[in-house]
């Protein structure tokens, strides 16, 4: 369609921005419907805004299927299905995003050549109409979430109790309305002197307590936030630019780079499942596998910027770059709730997509702007590892600070 590469990257990450910026709307909508309705809502927008790009023919088309329908289907998903999890599992909350992230990403292994094989002897409508009749399925995933309904035994007790000693309670009761009758801070005639009435809040303290935003007063909370914003952004431009980085820096064809992203898929299972276990065995924190996966990444992409003529070097570099994916992809959805309570989780969730997808919407167009610029692809991959080790290091600011203030000083 003769799109830029600004206009694609434009494109992609605003269907990120939005993907991200609604998880921060989703918190209420989870607290008021559950996790399952939530999904189900979810996973049927982004079914339509997949089956109507098989039938776009324009730039605005695009934008409307892929950034906004799937973008916002998305947003409206993730969260459910990650708050689903967190409610699961507890002390093995690592391995389990392990094995569930392993488990997302097997599909993505063939995928890239079976979508090779369909564009060239279907084409492109008939492809992702395949692709629709498979995004289905995920509406039987959404099914299968159930809630936890942890109090039920402690409830059937309550009401047995309840039950045996109701004439007693009966009683109790009767004596407390006499009691309370002779109490005047129970007494409507004495209301006005003792207890003042309690003040109706205001829509701005509504919003304040509706999202949690007392979360935004704890430091260490804002710098994850701040951290994993930057560095999602930077990583998620690397990984939707790959497709066109290889054709221009070492002449791979179509078929080739389809055959690369599968072994880019493949490390990238490894990532999520290998490291995520040692990790956990070790007991080393997920904040710090995030940060040495971001710094390893780094290297990978500096090499391939400097080395891309190099075949050998091409598929060390991307397998690299598929295992550190795969290890962020476990680890920067466990940092969150090392730092946040259960209860306060989707909230939590939501301030940090909103603020990744801000961030996104920023960064994107700005790497395109600077490909279009220089006419190469590498100026746009070092801006990225740059960002990225942004994040790690205010982290290792953030601790050698944390450590100077515990330190006891003489005098």
């Amino acid at each position: 369609m003769g799109i830029t590469a600004a206009e694609t990257s434009f494109l992609l990450h605003l269907h990120s921005s939005l993907y991200c910026s609604f998880g921060f709307f989703g918190s209420p909508l989870l607290k008021t419907y559950g996790f399952r309705v939530v999904a189900f809502a979810g996973a049927s927008l982004m079914i339509f805004g997949i089956f109507l790009s098989s039938f776009a023919n324009s730039y605005g088309f695009l934008i409307l299927s892929i950034s906004i329908l799937i973008g916002l289907g998305q947003g409206i998903l993730m969260p459910a299905t990650y708050l689903a999890t967190y409610t699961y599992f507890k002390k093995r909350l690592t391995v389990a995003i392990s094995l569930s992230a392993t488990g997302a990403s097997l599909f993505l292994i063939f995928m890239p050549k079976v979508c090779d094989i369909l564009l060239t002897h279907v084409r492109r409508k008939y492809t992702v109409l395949i692709l629709f009749t498979i995004s289905l399925l995920s509406l039987v995933g959404c099914y299968l979430l159930k809630t936890l309904n942890t109090g039920s035994n402690e409830s059937d007790k309550s009401v047995e109790l309840l039950n045996k000693n109701n004439g007693k309670l009966e009683e109790n009761a009767n004596v407390k309305e006499e009691e309370n009758k002779l109490m005047p801070n129970s007494n409507p005639v004495y209301r006005d002197t003792t207890i003042p009435a309690k003040k109706e809040e205001s829509i701005a303290q509504k919003i304040y307590s509706l999202f949690d935003l007392e979360l935004l007063k704890q430091t260490s909370y804002v710098l994850v936030v701040i951290g994993l914003g930057i560095s999602f952004a930077a990583e998620l431009n690397v990984i939707l630019m790959m497709q066109f980085v290889l054709p221009e820096l070492s002449g791979f064809l179509r078929s080739d780079v389809a055959f690369v992203t599968s072994v880019q898929y493949t490390t990238d299972i490894i990532g999520r499942l290998a490291i995520p276990l040692v990790s956990h065995y070790f007991e080393v924190a997920p904040k710090i596998m995030y940060g040495g996966a971001l710094v390893a990444a780094t290297v990978a992409r500096t090499v391939l910027a400097l080395c891309g003529k190099s075949g050998t070097t091409v598929y060390m570099c991307c397998a690299l770059l598929g295992l550190t994916k795969g290890a962020r992809a476990v680890f920067q959805s466990v940092i969150i709730p090392k730092y946040v309570p259960l209860e306060k989780l989707p909230a939590a969730n939501g301030l940090n997509m909103l603020f990744t997808g801000v961030v996104s919407l920023m960064v994107g167009p700005i790497i395109g702007a600077i490909h279009d610029a220089t006419n190469s692809y590498v100026p746009a991959l070092h801006t990225a590892s740059a960002l990225s080790c942004i994040c790690v290091i205010l982290w290792v600011s953030e601790f050698v600070f944390s450590k100077c203030k515990t330190v006891p000083h003489d005098g």
